[in-house]
């Protein structure tokens, strides 16, 4: 193992498409490099990716009783954890006030590199905005290296930044699934097309949208179900979808093996108003799990529509309504051929092929 020490720094390790990925990351590169996940606030027990860290990997945290945070004591805190660490490359996940101190005082002995997972200007927190001008001033001075996931997040990193960044692509192990028919369940007649979207209730990946799509195709006679999985982060959302719920659009709160439940569906439903590259999208594709997308972010850098699967042309409901019409009407060998399009698809995608590129990067960069 190479005697490189590697920190990852992000606010928690529970559920979502970040944790994922951070989790994902760390475990490979631990194959490679000494690596050290911090999260911020106190692990729980029953967060989803902090329990999926290797025991390769070392485990700390900044907020070590637990509580609410202290920003301004939060941020002191860790520029101690990381100046006391002596690591070689600290790897940052959103957040940047809180690594603010850090970068500006330990950029000469320590590398920063710093993950936009999202739209640019969107991945930016009230905090984040604040110190926007300072943000922009560490990425031109390389203080904090810029990474962006995706074509997409990359244009929009320099719109915003007036600089490069390296371009990275996410991605994740592949999943095991377990096989099982763990979607009958919610199939009302043997020819019942389920589909899944799993993402957390919020207004930006825009549920109330997709329950008024599949409501529409209910009510036109289409013999599907639409399963949503994920945790409520925003009641009024939650309030707003209750009305479409019925033994055809359900809520099922988070669940922790997503990818055997894409493995037993007939589509994942990804509507949201702006992505950067969704974990979600990289595992419908590792089981085959046919996506229909809103044509944003890093999304339409990896789908193809009817080829790997569905776009809609924007992200309206009459649009996102036609894009799910045109799959369910699409002949049976032609679904057979995007299911093992989205298969081939992975390849690229693989956590193994995006660790190697960001330990070249953390090396040279």
């Amino acid at each position: 193992m190479s005697s490189m020490r590697v920190l990852l720094m992000h606010r928690s390790l529970g559920a979502g498409g970040i944790e994922a990925f951070v989790c994902g990351l760390a475990n490979e590169l631990s194959r490679h490099v000494d690596v050290t996940v911090c999260t911020i606030t106190k692990p729980n027990p029953s967060d989803l990716f902090y329990s999926r860290l290797s025991d390769r990997v070392t485990r700390e945290s900044i907020n070590k009783a637990g509580g609410s945070i202290n920003p301004f004591k939060t941020i002191i805190n860790i520029f101690r954890f990381i100046r006391k660490g002596n690591y070689d490359v600290v790897h940052l996940h959103g957040f940047f006030y809180f690594y603010s101190l850090a970068i500006i005082l330990l950029h000469k002995r320590t590398r920063f590199f710093y993950s936009i997972h999202s739209d640019a200007l969107k991945e930016n927190n009230p905090w984040d905005l604040r110190l926007l001008a300072l943000k922009r001033f560490c990425f031109r001075k390389k203080w904090a290296r810029p990474v962006t996931i995706s074509k997409t997040s990359k244009k929009s990193f320099s719109q915003l930044y007036h600089c490069e960044s390296e371009l990275i692509n996410n991605g994740i192990p592949k999943p095991s699934v377990t096989g099982e028919p763990v979607m009958d369940k919610y199939r009302i007649t043997p020819d019942t097309k389920v589909f899944i979207h799993a993402g957390r209730i919020c207004p930006e990946k825009n549920q109330v949208m997709l329950c008024k799509v599949f409501d529409r195709l209910i009510k036109d006679g289409f013999d599907v179900s639409l399963v949503i999985a994920g945790p409520m982060h925003v009641r009024s959302v939650m309030d707003a979808i209750e009305p479409y719920l019925s033994e055809r659009i359900m809520y099922i709160g988070e669940q922790s093996d997503i990818p055997s439940m894409m493995n037993n569906s007939f589509g994942m439903c990804l509507t949201s108003f702006y992505e950067g590259l969704p974990i979600v999208l990289l595992e419908a594709l590792a089981t085959g799990c046919v996506p229909v997308c809103t044509s944003v972010g890093g999304i339409i850098d990896v789908v193809k529509d009817e080829y790997n699967g569905f776009l809609s042309a924007t992200v309206s409901e009459e649009d996102y309504y036609q894009a799910v019409r045109r799959f369910l009407n699409t002949s049976c060998s032609q679904v057979r051929e995007i299911r093992q399009n989205c298969i081939g698809s992975f390849n690229n995608y693989d956590i193994a092929i995006t660790a190697k590129k960001y330990l070249a990067h953390y090396r040279v960069g």
